[in-house]
């Protein structure tokens, strides 16, 4: 190992970790303090920008020493600071010691950026807008993620922290809809079992929902098919859905 790679690796040790390695030789302590703090202060930021609801319950304290921890023990693998936060999210599900619901909390806020950045776009050429959703492949937005967690991570905050995981998990969609606006909605147990089944548009709407109720053993099809539809047109409403596929596209 060369000199100067010696002292690149000093020198981004103490960055990491100022308080447990020393200040490489011939650099002002001064000077490397400030620099140090700039460092970490540019790398907290840029986690606190994605999980300001696990910030504010974690507190102040609890925060920074988890966040040092990371910039001390997590691998350095990109220059692109909006991908710092996938970094965190991968450190926070391998550290142990944490209230159970934070991996779950994590990851809801995570999902955010992720579907905000998303190299996703939609081929309007392959969707009719205006069919009916019923009886042709679904055609919901390609930047979605449909979701289950075993705390209520969309109601958390400093005064709403659970004592115990849910009984049932909750159902969520995150999607950036047609105007790049990232949207939360929290689905029944029938309807994300829906969205599901229709992700990849192998079924219609109608073939699910008859297949839905023959395995929660529903004996009036037509009460079902009908609930569908108004789910449909709801979620088409919101966003989540832009029409139906073009057996044809141009």
């Amino acid at each position: 190992m060369t000199a100067l790679k010696d002292y690149q690796m000093a020198f981004t040790r103490h960055i990491r970790d100022p308080q447990n390695t020393k200040v490489p030789a011939g650099v002002s302590e001064r000077g490397m303090a400030v620099y140090t703090e700039i460092v970490f202060n540019n790398i907290e930021s840029s986690v606190a920008a994605c999980f300001p609801v696990l910030k504010k319950i974690l507190g102040e304290e609890v925060w920074l020493r988890l966040v040092r921890e990371f910039f001390i023990h997590q691998p350095c693998v990109t220059p692109i600071f909006r991908e710092i936060p996938e970094a965190f999210l991968a450190y926070i599900n391998r550290v142990s010691g944490l209230p159970p619901y934070v991996q779950n909390l994590a990851h809801y806020e995570w999902v955010e950026l992720y579907l905000a950045y998303a190299d996703e776009t939609i081929n309007w050429s392959r969707i009719d807008t205006e069919a009916y959703l019923l009886d042709s492949p679904v055609a919901f937005v390609p930047a979605m993620a449909l979701l289950s967690y075993d705390y209520p991570v969309h109601q958390l905050s400093p005064e709403n922290i659970p004592a115990s995981p849910l009984e049932t998990p909750v159902s969520l969609l995150v999607f950036r809809d047609a105007g790049d606006k990232v949207k939360f909605i929290e689905l029944n147990r029938m309807t994300a079992a829906l969205i599901e089944d229709l992700q990849d548009g192998q079924l219609t709407a109608r073939q699910a929902l008859i297949g839905i109720a023959s395995v929660m053993a529903f004996a009036d099809i037509d009460a079902i098919v009908d609930f569908g539809l108004d789910v449909l047109n709801d979620l088409k409403s919101q966003g989540a859905i832009l029409g139906v596929l073009n057996a044809n596209p141009a």
